[in-house]
């Protein structure tokens, strides 16, 4: 037994002297481990950018959920279901038209009493658009009842002169007025059509700017204070080279590059976004329509000034 602990437990000068070592670098990491924090702090990871993102994300996502609620609620609480069984179809002019006539159309009082409230305001139906644009009115309601919508189309002495005078000189003069390119033309030549002033002109390069350009003519509807009249005193002096348009990539436009275009609110910009970081880029423009990100009238205002390349 003597000779089997001898033989395990004694160290010759050079074992103790290695053992030693190996003591004395245990002691010195244990020391180490024990007070390196007063000497080298933890430096403390910021988490409060990352928190505050998800933080915006989820605000964003519980503003598109109350948006979309909001919306429901607001076209049932109108409550046409009723009113629609026994709806008539017939002609009529929306412009004062009485509150009998709208409730033969299948109008609730709810719905009546907004339209009546616009037209105590100064509101005109001038197109049919006008009415569409009434919230008040459902879109499967408007769809039935656009065939019947009648509204007088006004004539003044400008629309019967330039129908006169079809043949428009390029140069301008006696004979006729300038044939300005709307997507090019600045408030100076916008000024050399019938009917437009430095007001106007300034308007109408704003918008366009805001736009990214003209698509459509009707567009200038859209600027503030212009009306049927005026469009259709200006419409044949004008032409529209729709190539001009700028157009936005959806697969790398950030937030804010969608909100600036005046056809896409905060929500819908949002949504476009956030769908392609998280399910990746759209194939094509049609993608956010199918997605449900937008609706059938909204894209047809968009579509043009999107693309994914």
């Amino acid at each position: 037994m003597k000779q089997f602990f001898r033989d395990y437990f004694s160290f010759n000068r050079r074992e103790r002297n290695g053992v030693f070592v190996l003591l004395s670098i245990i002691l010195v990491l244990i020391l180490y481990l024990s007070f390196a924090d007063f000497f080298f702090p933890k430096e403390k990871i910021d988490f409060s950018k990352f928190e505050k993102e998800i933080a915006d994300f989820e605000a964003v996502q519980k503003q598109i959920s109350d948006s979309l609620s909001s919306k429901n609620n607001y076209f049932s609480s109108f409550n046409t279901l009723d009113a629609a069984d026994s709806a008539e179809r017939f002609s009529f002019n929306p412009n004062n038209l009485s509150e009998e006539d709208w409730k033969r159309l299948g109008l609730s009082d709810k719905q009546i009493k907004t339209i009546k409230k616009y037209e105590s305001k100064g509101g005109k139906f001038r197109t049919k658009e006008d009415v569409k644009k009434m919230y008040c009115i459902p879109p499967e309601l408007y769809t039935s009842l656009e065939p019947y919508i009648q509204i007088p189309t006004k004539t003044n002495v400008y629309e019967k002169k330039i129908e006169a005078k079809p043949s428009l000189s390029l140069g301008g003069g006696k004979e006729g007025r300038a044939v300005v390119e709307l997507n090019s033309a600045d408030t100076t030549e916008l000024k050399k059509l019938k009917g437009i002033g430095s007001v106007f002109a300034k308007r109408i390069v704003k918008f366009r700017d805001a736009l990214g350009g003209f698509v459509r003519k009707e567009q200038l509807l859209e600027v503030y204070g212009f009306d049927k009249e005026k469009f259709d005193l200006v419409s044949p002096q004008t032409t529209l080279d729709i190539s001009k348009a700028k157009k936005i990539n959806i697969n790398s436009a950030s937030v804010d590059d969608l909100r600036k275009h005046p056809y896409m609110d905060k929500t819908t910009a949002t949504k476009i976004f956030w769908h392609r970081v998280n399910k990746g880029d759209y194939s094509d423009v049609s993608d956010i329509k199918k997605l449900n990100l937008v609706g059938e009238e909204l894209y047809g205002k968009i579509e043009p000034y999107l693309t994914v390349k």
